[in-house]
């Protein structure tokens, strides 16, 4: 392998995957390794643009607003990011191709490829209608499909995820856990308020934010909501009643306010990993999450469940919470301790691991090929 590694890496604009790639990108300058980092789903923010600047160092960034192939008619768009990515391949010559989406491969693609499954709409149907993904999505299941299969690794951010994907879909690439991270923050002098938090993508029914606006109204402490209101398949807004709502925020502008607030809130359907809860619970907030297989596998006992299909359950426990000031000392203590779990520089350390390791067969198989 060379002292310099080069990386093709794929990320997209509109949700977690942006986080999570901008922490990989920068836990991997430790290692020296060159990112060339090709994101989709819409040209690059303000503030996503000052991110990615930051990491100049070994960050090398393409900006493009190719729909992602979850989106509304995508299919063009999902060609031509096909060429622009194999155009980018040809002038870097990677040694490496890193997918965090579900993109067509190019047959001239020789290095090994890696998948990340952050997750589908074949599982996130089934865990929010409780049903098949229609065929209405053949065209998106046979990319996902062919994606999975061209992969020399598949790599899932908990076992619950891979298990469910495993579950519903044919996957013959072997699969493995690495857990996302974020960065640990220096210790905020800030005080814990009297407000709940949430933030996700209002108008994603599978974040289920209105069961919090449901409850919202009997809740004692007031209910702030971050998150882009706007679907960016179909242009249609969601609003919520009885909370305050604070509209997309900045990496930074959500950390500001999850420093302040005493109780993080994810009432999701579907939720494969969740970073902003992790990002909260670094901030020192209790967490209160739905009763998920996933956010158990993470969370353990250092969050309080409920059923994300019941409004009083929701309420209970956070009441619960406020009424006892111990009691939520308690639950921000251990889900600060539990967050130490998931380090940044763990993160990196683990596809370093599988990087190195896949470049060293990809090199016995063309040893074994010239014999």
């Amino acid at each position: 392998m060379q002292d310099e590694l080069h990386i093709l890496m794929t990320t997209d604009t509109v949700g977690g995957v942006w986080t999570y790639s901008i922490t990989l990108c920068k836990s991997l300058q430790t290692y020296g390794v060159k990112v060339h980092l090709a994101a989709m789903g819409g040209f690059a923010s303000q503030s996503q643009r000052q991110e990615v600047d930051a990491l100049k160092e070994n960050v090398t960034f393409y900006d493009s607003n190719y729909k992602l192939e979850w989106m509304e008619n995508p299919w063009e768009d999902v060609d031509q990011a096909q060429h622009w990515l194999h155009s980018i391949y040809l002038q870097v010559q990677p040694d490496l191709i890193h997918l965090n989406n579900f993109a067509k491969i190019h047959p001239d693609w020789k290095c090994p490829i890696i998948t990340v499954y952050h997750s589908c709409v074949a599982t996130w149907w089934r865990s929010v209608h409780k049903e098949s993904i229609p065929q209405a999505w053949n065209l998106y299941l046979n990319l996902l499909q062919n994606t999975l299969k061209a992969s020399d690794r598949v790599v899932a951010p908990s076992k619950e995820l891979l298990l469910q994907a495993t579950t519903i879909l044919d996957i013959d690439s072997p699969g493995m856990v690495i857990y996302n991270a974020r960065e640990d923050r220096p210790s905020s002098e800030v005080k814990k308020e009297n407000f709940i938090l949430a933030t996700g993508r209002v108008w994603d029914e599978a974040k289920n934010l209105q069961l919090l606006e449901a409850c919202a109204k009997e809740i004692s402490w007031p209910v702030y909501v971050a998150g882009n209101s706007t679907n960016p398949a179909s242009g249609a807004e969601v609003r919520l009643q009885n909370v305050k709502m604070l509209g997309q925020l900045t990496s930074e502008e959500l950390n500001a306010w999850m420093q302040r607030a005493a109780i993080f809130c994810s009432p999701a359907k579907y939720e494969p990993f969740g970073l902003a809860i992790l990002e909260a619970a670094k901030a020192g907030c209790a967490l209160v999450l739905s009763n998920l297989r996933t956010l158990k596998e993470l969370w353990d006992d250092a969050a309080v469940y409920f059923n994300p299909n019941e409004k009083d359950e929701l309420w209970y426990q956070i009441q619960q919470l406020i009424d006892n000031r111990e009691y939520l000392k308690v639950q921000a203590f251990k889900a600060k301790q539990r967050s130490q779990t998931y380090t940044a520089s763990k993160m990196a350390r683990e596809y370093m691991r599988l990087y190195t390791y896949l470049l060293r067969n990809l090199k016995k198989k063309l040893k074994q090929k010239s014999v």
